[in-house]
């Protein structure tokens, strides 16, 4: 019984033990540092699964980097005012906008040429792929709307009146696009069959929401806003079900669906890491980054996170934090997962 007792007391302190180093243990770690060179004004990355590759908007131009080589292969350009990517998985064309002339180009993957052109809203932004409606949107920061384009024609749909400015937009494959309405502290549903608004829901907490990503399986929405938290919001009915605190700055959040964690990225130099179990969604941890770090992008297979920054020398006049960087140092920032 003795034996019995010193065997049960001995697992449970290595259990313990465990449990400690585990809990002690950072959750990502800084495994790769890329630099990116000028300009240092930078906005949306997108991971692309299929080809293992990194688009980095910054300037007039989106950098390609290879996240199986950590090496940059590419430059698709020039896009005077470039925002945002999307690639089409069918083709594997590479979508880009450019604010200053209005206009989203599609770019061939081997070569990184352009290979067509469309019209979109005035202060092209954001664009993501849908592909239920085989579309791209590109949403007008200042066109208070999206611009639809077919994947299949090319062409350019009538314009989707939103009458407040849009920021990030994620679309759950079957058929829904959702998207942060920063004025109005909304999330904005859109039947991308028939690019119609189907539903306006508020955002409780969260003022001036800017990242925005999915759990498409359970239906969720996390929006990481301006006021300093991170909403999960049920994708079907629009209730808030969870708020969580963040950082300051934040301007993109992403899903983990193999670890079931939402992330938001902040300005602030911390990356806000979300368990999402079923019925419990809890903070994990706050990651120290590098300041200015607010944008993301995240490799689900691996778990790897992409922040861009470049080097601060000091703080500029602003939102906070607002910071003035030295030239020619962005760099990309690969973190890995711990645990």
């Amino acid at each position: 019984m003795n034996r019995l007792k010193t065997l049960a007391a001995t697992l449970l302190a290595a259990a313990f033990s465990a449990t400690q180093t585990l809990a002690q243990t950072p959750l990502y770690h800084l495994v790769q540092t890329i630099p990116l060179g000028a300009p240092t004004h930078w906005d949306y990355l997108h991971f692309d699964a299929p080809s293992s590759r990194v688009f980095i908007s910054h300037g007039d131009e989106v950098t390609v980097v290879s996240a199986r080589t950590d090496k940059i292969i590419g430059e698709l350009g020039p896009l005077p005012g470039s925002h945002g990517i999307a690639v089409d998985p069918a083709t594997g064309l590479i979508y880009a906008d450019s604010a200053a002339n209005s206009v989203v180009e599609a770019f061939d993957p081997k070569t990184f040429k352009p290979v067509s052109s469309a019209p979109v809203l005035l202060d092209a932004d954001g664009v993501s792929f849908d592909p239920a409606s085989r579309k791209i949107f590109v949403s007008g920061g200042d066109g208070d709307g999206f611009t639809p384009v077919s994947t299949i024609t090319g062409k350019a749909g009538p314009a989707i009146a939103l009458g407040s400015s849009p920021e990030f937009h994620v679309a759950d494959g079957l058929g829904s696009l959702y998207v942060d309405l920063v004025d109005e502290n909304q999330i904005a549903r859109i039947d991308t069959k028939t690019d119609t608004i189907i539903a306006r829901w508020p955002l409780g907490a969260c003022q001036h929401p800017k990242g925005l990503a999915i759990d498409a399986k359970d239906r969720l929405l996390f929006a990481s806003c301006a006021s300093g938290v991170l909403v999960a919001v049920n994708a079907d009915s629009g209730a808030v079900v969870a708020t969580l605190p963040i950082g300051k700055g934040t301007d993109a959040a992403r899903y983990d669906p193999v670890r079931h964690r939402a992330l938001a990225s902040c300005g602030d130099g911390t990356l806000m890491v979300v368990s999402v179990l079923p019925g419990r969604i809890t903070e994990l941890g706050r990651v120290k980054t590098a300041l200015g770090a607010r944008t993301m992008a995240l490799d689900p297979k691996t778990g790897n996170v992409f922040l861009v920054t470049a080097r601060v020398t000091g703080a500029a006049p602003g939102g906070a934090p607002h910071y003035k960087f030295a030239p020619n140092s962005l760099e990309l920032l690969i973190y890995a997962p711990n645990h």
